[in-house]
Formats: C-alpha cells, structure tokens, sequence
C-alpha cells in the first residue's frame, strides 16, 4: 500500500507510552503525520500555525484527515502528583493538571478539527481516564487528575455537538486506554492485578481498533476500551 492510498492521520502526543505504540502500528495503516513536545509548545500560536501547514496541504491534494487521536496528559510529574486528601491541594498543581490534561486537548480540538474529512467516516478521539467518570467514583482522592479528566470529558462532549453542526461525518470520543505499562502507571503497580495490567502493543490496539469503528452516531461518547460506554 503506497502513501497515496492510505487514509491520512494525526497523532498528537506521539512520544508517550501509549503515543509511541500507537504510533508503529498507525504507520503500517495510514499516512501518518505525528505532533509531540519536539515539535509544538501547545502554545495557541504553535498549534495555529500547525493548522495552516496542514490546511494548505490537504487543500493542495485533496485528502483530508480521517483520524486524529489526542495522546496528552499527565498522571503525575516534576509538578503534581495524585492527591490523598484536600489538605494536599494546591493551586499550582491544580493548574498544571488542567493545562496538561484540559487545556492543552482543548486547544487541539479547536484548531485540529477543520482537518476533519467531511466527505467520508472521520474520527477525533481523545485518552482520558476512568477516574474522571463522576459518576463512578466510589474511592475519592486524586482530585487535580480526575477532575481535569472530567473537564476534558465535557469539552469533548460539547465540540461534538458544535463539529456535528458543520460535519455530519465526524465523530469525537474520549477514550479510556486501560492502565497501561509505563512511567505514569509504574508508581502505583503494586496496587493492580495482573489481568488489568496492559502492555503499550496491546492498549495501543485497542485504541485503534476502538478509534476505527466509532460511528458518527456515538460522537460525543465516553468509551472504555473494550467498547462500552463509562458513565459521566
């Protein structure tokens, strides 16, 4: 399959874990053009003028993008780590969640999605968390990370609306990959079971496959990986 008859894609946040698994499987299937912290700041300007590059390319060709998944986020860092209790809360942490996990996918939703394909299938997918599901939270703490969770969730869910108005093929998810084997899961291992513990090859399938099969009729929904749909 030459370049010229793979579908095109995006991959924001390639160089994580589950990016860069993503990313080898994504490359035998599409054409893929991938953004990490090498190449964009995520400042508004950086990502504006990302857009216009690709614009000015599908514009020249004619092929626009059928998929784009949002790889960014942090569960801990230099900054924050998850909080046990209200008297660990602090601004600084808090801000740094909701700019890594929030208002950095945000941004990306904003200017990526007019790369969408609107003549055929297209996808938007986003990795958030179980643990900003509201609704089944039964165990508290980790408030900066469920919470900024939470809030991509909603600015997910509500471009879905707004992108449907203006094209009726694209579908937007977020998408819960599983606990995934890697730096941002490895100082809380002991804590899962072995049977819910994902290697990157295997979450970064699941993704995929997930990704690849989202009608447009299920935009704006929360997925687990395996397809069901997690509770708000």
């Amino acid at each position: 399959m030459n370049e010229l008859t793979k579908k095109r894609a995006l991959l924001i946040g390639a160089n994580g874990t589950i990016g860069s698994a993503l990313a080898g499987h994504m490359r035998d299937q599409y054409e893929l053009y991938t953004l990490s912290r090498v190449d964009t700041d995520y400042s508004e300007a950086s990502l504006e003028s990302i857009t216009r590059g690709y614009n000015e390319m599908t514009r020249g060709d004619g092929r626009a993008f059928s998929t784009i998944i949002c790889c960014v986020g942090t569960l801990h860092n230099d900054v924050v780590a998850p909080e046990k209790r209200l008297s660990q809360l602090n601004a600084a942490a808090l801000a740094e969640y909701y700019r890594i996990n929030t208002i950095i996918p945000a941004l990306c939703l904003r200017f990526f999605h007019t790369l969408l394909d609107k003549n055929a299938p297209s996808q938007f997918v986003f990795l958030s968390a179980m643990v900003g599901s509201i609704g089944d939270n039964n165990l508290g703490g980790w408030y900066g990370y469920r919470s900024s969770k939470s809030a991509l969730n909603q600015i997910v869910r509500t471009g879905a609306i707004e992108v449907k108005r203006g094209n009726k093929n694209a579908s937007l998810a977020v998408i819960h990959p599983g606990t995934t084997i890697g730096p941002l899961s490895k100082p809380f291992a002991s804590g899962i079971s072995k049977d819910k513990y994902y290697t990157p090859v295997q979450s970064a399938e699941r993704i995929l496959r997930l990704t690849q099969s989202i009608t447009a009729e299920q935009s704006g929904c929360f997925f687990n990986w395996d397809g069901s749909q997690i509770p708000w």
